[in-house]
């Protein structure tokens, strides 16, 4: 075969033949169509310190469950006191999102039906008895009575669950499922307030249910799983919508949480109290904002090193049309 090269202009077109072979390449035209990083966003500090606090609140979700459930079984404080903050919480949290709900009722009511044709029209709702809203209140309602009872029922068996395991084991599996309920749980950040991912909150529940188990009655077992019911089953939810429709009441929770974890764990490790308290909350906050900058501004040298080539070579992306003339 011939090394001289043929004569004409290459062109990357299969419908007309070229005194080309198949495999032909253009050096000399072959890298300018070359893109780096074509759909780079470079990232911005206080965008990622933001981002950052998702994790933070998970992570001090899951320690201040853990410093509660060390204080319940050494008898530091009431089962029935655990739950009773955390249930009244829990519903200035469903009020809250109640009124959220209300407000998108109203937008969605706002919004003016036209039939589509002469035989599309309207149907009146007024046969219907209940308002939607009325109706998701009522299925919230059915729902928390139904868990209620479902707990009072199971809290005997759970309490016998593991009476034949030894305690280490039990520390052990519950260790390991609350840090796969932190490795997988959803920390994206949509607009729209999904669920958790399922295995993170399966995991926590499991976690729980091991640990109810080791509890003295079955009154600290239905309190404590019916406090991990809300901390890992319901606030990451409200967490979602908080931080969609308010970014300052998202972050003066986040602030709430890191204070309640960093002093509670504090407590919990020297057995002190109100000083002890005060002092890790300060110190535990400190680090965890000067941690958040550190991991943001890593991340942002990290970007750097990003090098994302595009180029002819690549499969070529349809371009669909989505509005018709």
């Amino acid at each position: 075969m011939s090394s001289r090269q043929p004569k004409g202009h290459y062109k990357k077109l299969l419908w007309f033949k070229q005194p080309f072979p198949d495999n032909y390449t253009d050096e000399a035209t072959f890298l300018d169509h070359l893109q780096r990083n074509p759909r780079l966003q470079p990232y911005e500090f206080w965008s990622l310190m933001s981002d950052a606090t998702v994790i933070v609140q998970h992570l001090a979700s899951v320690i201040i469950f853990c410093c509660c459930f060390i204080a319940i079984i050494h008898g530091r404080v009431s089962p029935v006191a655990v739950v009773g903050w955390a249930s009244m919480c829990t519903v200035l949290a469903w009020v809250l999102w109640d009124h959220w709900m209300g407000q998108e009722f109203k937008t969605v009511a706002n919004v003016p039906l036209t039939p589509t044709s002469e035989t599309d029209e309207v149907v009146p709702q007024a046969s219907q008895a209940l308002s939607p809203r009325a109706k998701q209140r009522l299925a919230t309602a059915k729902s928390a009575i139904l868990i209620y009872a479902a707990l009072l029922g199971l809290s005997p068996i759970l309490k016998s669950l593991t009476r034949s395991t030894t305690s280490d084991s039990i520390w052990a599996i519950s260790a390991w499922l609350l840090m796969m309920n932190v490795a997988f749980f959803d920390y994206s950040a949509g607009t729209d307030a999904q669920l958790p991912a399922s295995i993170s909150t399966n995991s926590a529940m499991m976690a729980s249910a091991v640990l109810a188990s080791r509890l003295p009655s079955t009154t600290h077992v239905f309190s404590l799983t019916l406090f991990s019911i809300e901390v890992f089953g319901l606030f990451p939810i409200f967490r979602r919508q908080l931080r969609a429709r308010s970014p300052w009441g998202h972050l003066t929770l986040t602030m709430a949480l890191v204070t309640c974890a960093w002093g509670s764990l504090f407590v919990t490790l020297t057995g002190n109290g109100r000083a002890t308290f005060i002092a890790g909350a300060i110190l535990g906050g400190i680090l965890t904002f000067l941690s958040m900058g550190v991991c943001s501004w890593w991340l942002i040298g990290l970007q750097k090193y990003k090098n994302e080539i595009h180029g002819p070579w690549d499969p070529a992306r349809p371009i669909i049309r989505r509005h018709w003339d």
